[in-house]
């Protein structure tokens, strides 16, 4: 295998083995589910980890390219330290672990585990030494004029997609800390309207009956306003249990588990 690519070269890898990824985890999950998914990040078909994940590989092999073992070691390491950073990442940013590995054996935070590695190791081999092979020969052989036109609008339709599936990552996770700071603001109320009426005469003033109006329509408001949070996160939720079945949000978690609740409600 070559040990130096273009920038262009290189950006071409990127993008094919980040279709590729999509193409593999979309049918696994198609044919486990009987339907077709949109498996990923980003709405078009490309899951970027894979596409990280195999420049990490290609380049952590390039000296031991020859050897399976080393290959298969170098790149189980290189691409399970990749997930393991991507994973925390995107849980710091958005407050959502999109994957979640708690509920295997010998997983480190859920970020990665051994089967998860192991199985890294494995494609380490196949890439480098039967998929990469024709895939970088037929890259070679294209015009650079041409293969660089193509790149330019791929960039351009991948960072646009990027752009939105982060702002609707980013909205998720504003209805989430919305609905949350809306059920504590309900829960404080009704404990205030508790030990109000226990320290209230029995014949309430002008001022006390106001008091008790003014509390129940802020009650009611703010359930309205829960209750607009909920449709509004339940769409989004949708898309992103679709892509990631296993997603979990330790931050918002009780309403994570509602907007969860309220989807599979609505389905019924």
């Amino acid at each position: 295998m070559e040990g130096y690519y273009t920038i262009e070269r290189w950006l071409a890898f990127f993008f094919i083995y980040s279709f590729l990824g999509w193409c593999i985890e979309s049918t696994i999950v198609s044919v486990s589910k009987r339907k077709l998914t949109n498996r990923g990040f980003l709405k078009g078909p490309m899951l970027p980890l894979y596409g990280f994940g195999a420049l990490t590989i290609i380049i952590s092999t390039l000296m031991v390219a020859d050897n399976a073992v080393l290959v298969y070691i170098c790149g189980m390491i290189a691409a399970t330290a990749l997930e393991y950073v991507t994973g925390a990442a995107m849980e710091a940013i958005f407050n959502m672990k999109y994957w979640d590995y708690s509920d295997k054996k010998f997983n480190i935070h859920g970020y990665i585990c051994l089967k998860s590695s192991l199985f890294w190791g494995f494609l380490s081999v196949v890439l480098v030494m039967v998929i990469h092979v024709p895939i970088a020969e037929f890259i070679d052989s294209l015009d650079i004029r041409i293969l660089t036109a193509v790149l330019l609008v791929i960039i351009v339709i991948a960072a646009t997609d990027t752009v939105f599936a982060f702002k609707k990552a980013l909205d998720y996770q504003k209805l989430l800390a919305y609905e949350s700071m809306i059920k504590k603001e309900l829960s404080e109320i009704s404990e205030r309207l508790a030990e109000a009426k226990e320290a209230f005469t029995e014949k309430a003033t002008a001022k006390q009956i106001e008091y008790f109006s003014n509390q129940e329509q802020k009650v009611e408001r703010l359930r309205l306003e829960l209750d607009a949070a909920k449709e509004k996160a339940g769409k989004l939720h949708k898309s992103l249990l679709k892509s990631f079945p296993s997603a979990s949000s330790k931050r918002f978690g009780e309403a994570f588990e509602e907007i969860k609740k309220y989807v599979s409600t609505k389905k019924q």
